[in-house]
């Protein structure tokens, strides 16, 4: 999967986690773990969903990213929802040395986690488990996330604790219209083939009773959330 953020990709992902409530179930799975913890820090927050939900459960909130598209959006819905304890910090994880009670890395950042266990007293990091839902589109991905098999690899081989939790979570994608469906693929997966392309829409694009997105494809989001021992008293 190609990920560049720009308006319509912003728009596609909101419009996702506003329909399924994807990134407050994260949150809710995650808030227990917190308890103790006044400083939370997400390496590669892209949109920072995770974060606006996570504002009234911790006490400081630092948001990383290198993409400037996601830290505006961020910043704009941080300054519309008034919320007062979440710093954005526009620069890449590898330049970032500060320290904090819990570091959160999701999907594209998880394969760092290592790194930075000296950083944190807890780590959490949300990694996909193998994805089912698109067998026609999986020979189209540009790069391939972190999985589940090679954090949990990881962490046994150099005998670093943890604790995992696996959930399965709807994160489908609401749609105006086909042409909507289309651009949603073919910006997804660059070099799709129309005949790919077909039969996923063919199979996956279901017409809905909602007037404002009367198309909808289904995803089951299968993803591991580990809980990490860090290095910092």
């Amino acid at each position: 999967m190609n990920f560049n953020w720009n308006s319509k990709t912003i728009k596609w992902y909101q419009d996702a986690n506003k329909h399924s409530g994807f990134f407050k179930k994260i949150a809710d799975l995650i808030t227990p773990g917190l308890a103790g913890c006044s400083t939370f820090c997400d390496m590669g927050c892209g949109l920072g969903l995770v974060d606006l939900e996570l504002s009234k459960k911790i006490e400081q909130i630092t948001c990383v990213d290198i993409n400037k598209e996601a830290i505006r959006e961020l910043e704009k819905n941080i300054k519309q929802q008034k919320i007062k304890n979440i710093q954005t910090r526009l620069i890449s994880c590898d330049n970032i040395h500060d320290n904090w009670d819990v570091i959160y890395l999701s999907f594209f950042s998880s394969n760092q986690i290592e790194k930075f266990l000296p950083s944190c007293q807890k780590l959490f990091a949300i990694v996909d488990k193998k994805n089912e839902n698109k067998p026609y589109l999986e020979k189209y991905r540009a790069f391939h996330r972190n999985t589940y098999d090679k954090v949990e690899q990881q962490l046994n081989e150099k005998k670093i604790p943890y604790s995992v939790t696996e959930v399965s979570l709807e994160f489908g994608q609401p749609l105006v219209s086909v042409e909507d469906a289309r651009n949603y693929i073919q910006t997804n997966y660059a070099d799709v083939s129309d005949t790919d392309l077909n039969q996923f829409l063919a199979h996956h694009l279901i017409k809905t009773k909602n007037k404002d997105y009367p198309y909808y494809i289904k995803k089951n989001k299968a993803i591991g959330i580990f809980e990490v021992k860090g290095e910092r008293q």
